[in-house]
């Protein structure tokens, strides 16, 4: 009698199947939302496919190349799990998949994201989700840096002009497990019609020919990589903000153009009151200079102009006190004028 293991077809079919989706291993994410800490193995997926349990995955796994990394978390006193030394490039994933949620769009939508992944080299497959959305899937040949999987897809949906607000992986890297999960396709409890993936042709695949096509075409490191060089970092959007005055040969002026002659202008040009010369809260250079730039804001100087003034009124300190500037020459110069102009922003008479 033979000890041989024989694998059944239906063996081969969820062993490659489970393949696909290979993510954390510790957790998967449930039907309702939730996250079930359990080991993900072979029963796991059968359970999806009958319909006993529909579950999502999550895709990143910490430092796969070390076959106990992922299981090596500890937990902090909240009980939140965390990798010590985490090192941000080590989280990888098999697999990613943009979720397209632009209603009676979706399908339209996800199909040229589905032309243009062809067009480099990336197969993908097309699944109605359980609404109106769609899933886009990619499956790599080998363990890929959840960074460089993300760009690929953001940079694929930035030359398509669609929002990328929801690619999995979500993160490019975490704290600790496990992450965002997705529901995956093929549960034996979806919606007539949906969680059922598509091929290039818009037929619908069995599951049996699902696995096989997708197992058999899945993505090289290279063409993610080439891919992911498309993608271009938003620019952060910048104010406009006033020219900057050049204050050596521009006299202190009201908004409306007119010299400025209130107090601002008083203490600028001719120093502090006697007040200001005596000890006490609110005296002294701090607090002069503190309601010198009260009165700029109080005539509608914006904070740029309210900090540059005050600078300048700062070295000119030494005028009317023998301690010299307040501020100037000290190592955190800046910093310290810019809190003193936000405090006298929250003091000014609005």
């Amino acid at each position: 009698m033979s000890d041989e293991i024989v694998m059944t077809e239906e063996d081969h079919l969820y062993n490659n199947f489970g393949l696909l989706f290979r993510g954390f291993l510790s957790a998967h994410g449930t039907d309702e939302g939730g996250c079930k800490w359990a080991i993900v193995n072979r029963t796991t997926f059968e359970r999806h496919i009958s319909g006993e349990e529909m579950i999502g995955i999550y895709p990143m796994v910490y430092n796969p190349e070390d076959t106990t990394a992922e299981f090596n978390w500890e937990e902090n006193e909240d009980n939140n799990r965390y990798y010590p030394d985490m090192q941000p490039d080590l989280w990888h994933c098999m697999w990613g998949a943009i979720d397209i949620d632009e209603g009676d769009d979706s399908l339209v939508l996800a199909k040229n994201v589905s032309v243009v992944l062809s067009a480099l080299n990336i197969p993908s497959w097309v699944e109605l989700s359980r609404s109106k959305g769609c899933h886009v899937w990619i499956f790599n040949q080998e363990w890929t840096r959840s960074s460089v999987m993300r760009r690929a897809m953001k940079g694929v949906l930035q030359l398509l002009e669609i929002p990328y607000d929801a690619v999995y992986p979500k993160q490019d890297s975490l704290m600790g497990p496990p992450g965002n999960y997705m529901r995956i396709p093929y549960g034996g409890k979806r919606p007539e019609g949906r969680q059922e993936v598509f091929d290039a042709d818009g037929e619908r695949l069995t599951l049996v020919q699902f696995v096989e096509e997708a197992h058999n075409n899945r993505a090289s490191l290279e063409a993610i990589g080439h891919a992911a060089t498309l993608y271009k970092e938003p620019q952060p959007v910048v104010p406009d903000l006033p020219p900057k005055r050049d204050y050596n040969k521009e006299p202190l002026m009201n908004p409306d153009g007119s010299r400025l002659r209130g107090l601002s202008s008083q203490m600028f040009d001719n120093g502090p009151v006697p007040y200001y010369k005596e000890t006490g809260a609110g005296r002294g250079r701090h607090g002069f200079l503190n309601r010198f730039a009260r009165s700029m804001f109080e005539s509608g100087y914006n904070h740029v102009d309210v900090v540059s003034w005050t600078k300048d009124l700062d070295s000119k300190l030494g005028q009317w006190w023998d301690d010299g500037p307040k501020f100037q020459g000290r190592h955190d110069c800046e910093r310290q004028i810019e809190r003193l102009v936000q405090d006298a922003k929250q003091r000014a008479t609005k």
